[in-house]
């Protein structure tokens, strides 16, 4: 059976999205733009994929190091040797105090050796998803991750900050859930892609329709 994330390792996945809560110190002071509410993530069922799940919980430290509005954390198919577990953070405020990070530099920072990167088409829209072969001499993870804005997905933290940073200077709301959905990685990469691809469908998916309701609820966000 895999080895549900623990305290080290949940170190890596706190320290590979609190990036996410801040971007430039000029853009940060412009006047910050009204509520929009909660995104409802715990609504983010990832129904398609029928299978069970088991919810997580981030020791109360890493959530307040996180600072993220809403968080879920799950672990699916808890019974099998290769679970997959998935971490969504919502952030609805840049926080000053913090850069945008890569994990490609967080992992190794907190253990994990980055083996390799990988980039495959999304077979579900434009674009391509990308993932990281991680281990930290125990154990070994396929990870794919991104950033989600209303409209837009990146797994590029430039791209991300620069298009925070344009919002924050417009007044614009700056939403941006971080996705990171990882499973057990034996030998064959293309397999452990195959069983993680259709979870990182579904939570884009959910994550889309969130924002959509999101913006039913206040239409007058912009």
């Amino acid at each position: 059976m895999g080895v549900p994330v623990g305290r080290s390792q949940a170190k890596w996945i706190v320290a590979s999205i609190i990036a996410v809560a801040g971007i430039s110190a000029h853009a940060i002071r412009a006047t910050e733009p009204p509520d929009r509410g909660p995104l409802r993530l715990e609504e983010a069922l990832v129904v398609s994929t029928d299978t069970t799940f088991v919810d997580e919980t981030l020791e109360s430290d890493y959530r307040e190091t996180l600072q993220a509005r809403e968080v879920i954390y799950r672990m699916y198919a808890p019974e099998s040797s290769a679970p997959v577990w998935m971490l969504l953070a919502y952030f609805d405020q840049q926080r000053e105090g913090s850069q945008v990070h890569s994990p490609r530099h967080c992992y190794p920072g907190a253990g994990w050796s980055i083996e390799g990167e990988i980039e495959m088409q999304a077979a579900w829209r434009d674009g391509s998803v990308h993932a990281l072969l991680v281990s930290n001499g125990v154990a070994r993870r396929l990870v794919c991750y991104w950033y989600q804005m209303p409209g837009r997905i990146t797994p590029d933290v430039l791209d991300l900050k620069l298009a925070l940073t344009r919002q924050a200077v417009l007044r614009r709301p700056q939403d941006v859930v971080y996705g990171n959905v990882s499973t057990v990685l034996e030998s064959d990469v293309a397999a452990a892609y195959d069983r993680l691809a259709p979870f990182v469908r579904d939570a884009e998916t959910e994550i889309a329709r969130l924002y959509r309701e999101q913006d039913e609820r206040r239409p007058d966000t912009d």
